[in-house]
């Protein structure tokens, strides 16, 4: 990768509906190659009160005049995909997927405090199914860092799924730590895609409607990740209001719209473990939540 550059500076945040048309006609080899170390920020992004009320709706937060944990990720998001877009990034967008999310909040944001928002691409390294690409989001307010957060992207490869099948190997059984823990059962509604996406801008067709889905591989809609993970923050309540937290994350299975899932949470040393599984128990997504800023723990 080639030596960091400064990050180009945007006087607003990049219309997110016009970089997933971009995406969407973008010719790219999608193959595995280096690319230059690539930074976008602004300067001054105030959160607009609508968006915040219909996310905090949408995803099941309380109005108390603080930005959930998990809100500055969508105000960072079209900044990542305006990045993927840049011609020097060597893979088409659709087809990537988020696989992983760490977040550092290092003070509780305001809902009307002006923030300085920054995203650089980090490395990529080789992964099981193709290479991971690391997306690295700042936040500061008045000069001091708040908010962090690193996402990770994987886009697959030929060959990988093969090679991942031999590296695999025989599987063995875990000790499950949600044995003990009562699950609360939720119904994901069909509408949660389209809800989600008037909030965020975010209108990839896998979220919207069965047959958009099935033109990218997908029997049925799927929920955007970062909603079931702030539902998951939303609903572990004040564990999640600590001005000094680490919450991290995997997505592990797609979750259609319309299931019925389980969410469960368990007390892990001083972090809060939570997940959200089938009812066969096939896991979605699982996680922990620190509130002090000690190094997560991504789970196996």
């Amino acid at each position: 990768m080639s030596d960091t550059s400064q990050p180009l500076e945007l006087p607003l945040l990049p219309s997110l509906g016009a970089q997933l048309l971009r995406a969407a006609v973008a010719r790219k080899p999608s193959r595995a190659a280096e690319f230059p170390r690539l930074g976008m920020r602004v300067a001054r992004v105030v959160p607009d009160a609508a968006q915040l009320a219909r996310y905090r709706e949408v995803c099941g937060f309380e109005a108390d005049g603080l930005l959930p944990v998990t809100f500055p990720q969508v105000l960072a998001t079209p900044l990542h995909i305006a990045l993927l877009n840049r011609p020097e990034f060597p893979y088409r967008l659709l087809g990537m997927i988020h696989v992983r999310n760490v977040i550092r909040q290092h003070q509780r944001l305001a809902d009307t405090a002006p923030l300085s928002i920054t995203c650089t691409l980090g490395e990529q390294r080789e992964a099981r199914h193709g290479r991971e690409i690391d997306l690295h989001t700042r936040v500061e307010t008045e000069g001091v860092l708040a908010w962090e957060a690193v996402t990770t992207m994987l886009r697959k490869l030929p060959g990988t799924e093969s090679a991942a099948r031999q590296e695999r190997g025989p599987q063995t059984e875990d000790v499950d730590p949600f044995e003990q823990s009562r699950p609360a059962a939720w119904q994901v509604a069909l509408d949660t895609g389209w809800r989600y996406a008037r909030t965020s801008g975010d209108y990839n067709p896998i979220h919207l409607h069965a047959m958009s889905a099935r033109l990218f591989g997908f029997p049925r809609a799927i929920a955007h990740g970062m909603w079931t993970l702030a539902r998951c923050v939303a609903e572990m309540g004040e564990a999640a209001e600590s001005p000094v937290l680490t919450l991290t994350c995997e997505f592990r299975r797609p979750l259609f719209l319309g299931s019925n899932v389980r969410f469960q949470t368990t007390r892990a040393g001083g972090a809060v473990a939570f997940r959200v599984s089938a009812e066969d128990g096939t896991p979605h997504l699982q996680g922990d939540l620190k509130p002090t800023d000690a190094e997560p723990t991504v789970p196996n």
